[in-house]
């Protein structure tokens, strides 16, 4: 076969793809999830195995085996269809043309991929990284563990990593394009930006090393050097899409349906060393969007276990309510106060660390605890200050009967009147900027009329019945008054065929009118309802729809009677009158059989 992608399509099955990144249920013929790609508790997310495609009812995303890791992971469709040929067997006679951004994205990724080679032999194999390796070993980190993590050593002289990467034939350019690496101002000498520093590669959720993150040592000479720092932006990292650790902890996290979120990588890599494996770092203390799309692939449950005040951080507030918009529940994880961080608590008192985790608080209750607690509510000013603390946060909680509960919980823990507290709560309800009201995941579908969605749903119980073609035919006299010209074409199609099977029907119809079939095809809740009921699904719909033509006619008749008796045209209203009689009875038996 000449072209690889549809070799590909001919090899692929795209309910196996989709199932290694989302769980996927049978359901007739289809298969369905909560959709990946939005917010949603129902199952909208479609995917048939006969026509190989995939479609969400909620938001609209569809497409192809291509689209769909194009979507999910980001990716370009040449990135796509080199990961299918791998996956199938395929040989690409030809590299297929990258972008000259897809060209710098590959460099960096493979030169990411030898500097950390070379920093964790240099921890583990060389003198020049004891001093970073002892240390890791005072904080309990095990040798298995900086394997797992390939932690790394920078040492202070850049020239011998240099040397090393020359020797793989990576040009300047290529090495500053990474971040890792800086020009001087003055010499135009190349420098190590991680300079003895203790190393994280950056790994995103498709192990690829994008980037790293360095860690000063308490041995370095200069102590006023950022404690932490990260790659800088490049056609591979972007902080907003990262979460340390997530390559390794996904699977758990969707296993156990939660993911802990810590701040920094000692605050994952220790509880995850002790056992605790549904967790990941946010490397700073506010979600973006990106990220909560993310995690929201695995689980609908996030417990927070941040070291900031989350009750006065204007940062943690909007990241709390981005989150709530993306419906996820957020729970508190509450240490003993002895403890700083989750990675002590991990080193010194594991047990302590998983009786926490069973008694998580939810987010609100947390808010409205802490604050009580930090100013009271003896005084009229101190109520003031709890109000002021916790009502930027309640007003924002997207589900209106949860946030109206809070408000009266709060009203009731600070001894004051609901309705005050409502009134108060309106003081902080900013109005939204023109950007934010018409920010939308995707667009809002087209709403049918009454009667073509009657139509829709006909054709759909018909395209997947047993046998579509014979009856297309015995339904013939009502599938052609349809008049939406793709509708229309899907049934002359359909009237025409002598055989039928979904993937051949579809590829014999017009491009523009394929999606429509695949809209009609998918959206059968169950294709393989019993003939009995299919057929009485279909007398319903055929009566609904007569139903609406008649009183159509009824009252365009109910209009012509009128004018019959303003002119005094008796004959002909005589006529129309017996003919409107008739309607009426007509229409008085379909509604007695649809009852």
């Amino acid at each position: 076969m000449s072209n690889p992608v549809e070799e590909i399509k001919q090899k692929v099955d795209i309910v196996d793809i989709i199932s290694k990144s989302i769980t996927l249920k049978k359901r007739g013929r289809h298969h369905v999830a909560c959709c990946p790609f939005h917010s949603e508790k129902t199952p909208s997310f479609t995917v048939s195995p006969e026509l190989q495609i995939f479609k969400c009812f909620g938001c609209g995303k569809s497409g192809d085996v291509f689209t769909f890791l194009q979507e999910y992971h980001h990716i370009s469709f040449s990135q796509a269809l080199q990961d299918l040929a791998k996956i199938t067997g395929v040989k690409l006679e030809q590299s297929p043309a990258f972008t000259k951004e897809e060209l710098i994205r590959k460099k960096i990724l493979e030169i990411n991929q030898e500097v950390a080679k070379f920093y964790h032999h240099l921890l583990t194999q060389h003198p020049l990284g004891a001093p970073a390796l002892d240390y890791l070993k005072n904080r309990g980190i095990k040798p298995e563990t900086i394997k797992l993590f390939k932690i790394g050593y920078s040492p202070k002289n850049s020239d011998l990593i240099l040397k090393y990467l020359s020797q793989k034939n990576f040009s300047t350019n290529d090495l500053i394009a990474t971040g890792t690496f800086g020009k001087s101002q003055y010499g135009n000498r190349i420098y190590d930006r991680f300079s003895d520093r203790l190393t994280f590669p950056l790994v995103n959720y498709r192990d690829q090393i994008v980037g790293f993150s360095g860690r000063i040592l308490p041995s370095s000479a200069n102590q006023n050097l950022a404690k932490y720092i990260n790659s800088p932006a490049t056609p591979a990292y972007f902080k907003s899409q990262m979460l340390f650790g997530l390559n390794l902890t996904k699977d758990n996290i969707r296993t156990q349906n939660s993911a802990i979120i810590t701040e920094g990588e000692f605050d994952m890599i220790t509880p995850y060393q002790a056992g605790i494996t549904n967790i990941v770092a946010l490397k700073g203390t506010a979600f973006t969007k990106e990220q909560l799309t993310l995690l929201r692939r695995y689980t609908d449950t996030l417990i927070l276990a941040l070291d900031s005040d989350l009750a006065g951080s204007i940062a943690a507030q909007k990241s709390i309510q981005t989150a709530d918009s993306f419906d996820f529940d957020i729970r508190i994880l509450i240490f003993d106060e002895k403890y700083k961080d989750p990675d002590e608590v991990a080193t010194k008192d594991i047990a302590h660390f998983q009786d926490s985790l069973k008694n998580t608080v939810p987010v609100w209750d947390y808010l409205i605890n802490s604050s009580i607690k930090n100013f009271g509510i003896d005084s009229p000013k101190a109520k003031k200050q709890v109000l002021q603390n916790v009502l930027p946060f309640l007003t924002k909680i997207n589900n209106s009967v949860i946030r109206s509960d809070y408000l009266s919980l709060l009203a009731t823990q600070i001894g004051s009147d609901p309705q005050s507290i409502l009134e108060e709560s309106q003081k902080y309800l900013s109005v939204q900027s023109p950007k934010e009201a018409g920010e939308s995941t995707s667009p809002a579908p087209i709403q049918s009329s009454q009667v073509e969605k009657l139509q829709e749903y006909l054709l759909s119980l018909v395209l997947t019945a047993k046998k579509p073609v014979l009856l297309a035919k015995k339904l013939k006299k009502y599938l052609n008054t349809f008049q939406k010209p793709t509708l229309k074409t899907i049934i002359d199609q359909l009237l025409k065929a002598k055989k039928y099977s979904p993937a051949t029907f579809q590829s014999r119809l017009p491009a523009e009118v394929q999606p429509t079939f695949q809209y009609l095809y998918l959206s059968a809740s169950n294709p393989q309802i019993l003939s009995e009921v299919r057929s009485r699904e279909i007398k319903k719909t055929i009566a609904s729809l007569e139903t609406i033509n008649l009183k159509d006619q009824i009252n365009k008749m109910t209009q012509q009677i009128a004018q019959l008796e303003q002119t005094g045209q008796l004959d002909e209203l005589k006529s129309l009158e017996m003919e409107y009689n008739q309607l009426l009875v007509k229409l008085s038996r379909i509604q007695s059989s649809k009852d």
